[in-house]
């Protein structure tokens, strides 16, 4: 009997080891969840209409007729009829869709660029 309960006392010592190796690990992953949810928080999709584009920057006017300008730098991504493309190709009256993301400044960078 002495060697049932050793062996029944072994085995719920293990099973408590391995419960608490996977709620550690559970709460590991917890933050990464919250930092990505925060990433997604600050990025948007602004579709409109471009007014103005410059070497830095794309002007867009919405359907409720509000204007934003967006920044463009070198990690931005243009797509022109779903090809690769460059700021050069965007034009004045082009519909586009942007995910930008807004900054500690409360400024808006564009992270993707999409033409119609």
């Amino acid at each position: 009997m002495t060697k049932v309960s050793r062996a029944l006392g072994a085995a719920m010592l293990c099973l408590g080891l391995l419960l608490s190796g996977s709620v550690m690990a559970k709460q590991d992953q917890m933050p990464a969840k919250d930092s990505q949810k925060k990433e997604k928080a600050q990025t948007s999709t602004i579709n409109g209409t471009v007014s103005a584009v410059t070497d830095s920057a794309v002007t867009i006017v919405d359907s409720a007729k509000a204007e934003m300008t967006v920044a463009v730098n070198s990690e931005t991504k243009v797509k022109k009829g779903g090809k690769d493309a460059t700021l050069a190709d965007v034009k004045a009256n082009d519909v586009v869709t942007v995910e930008a993301k807004k900054g500690e400044d409360g400024t808006w960078t564009a992270l993707k660029i999409s033409v119609a």
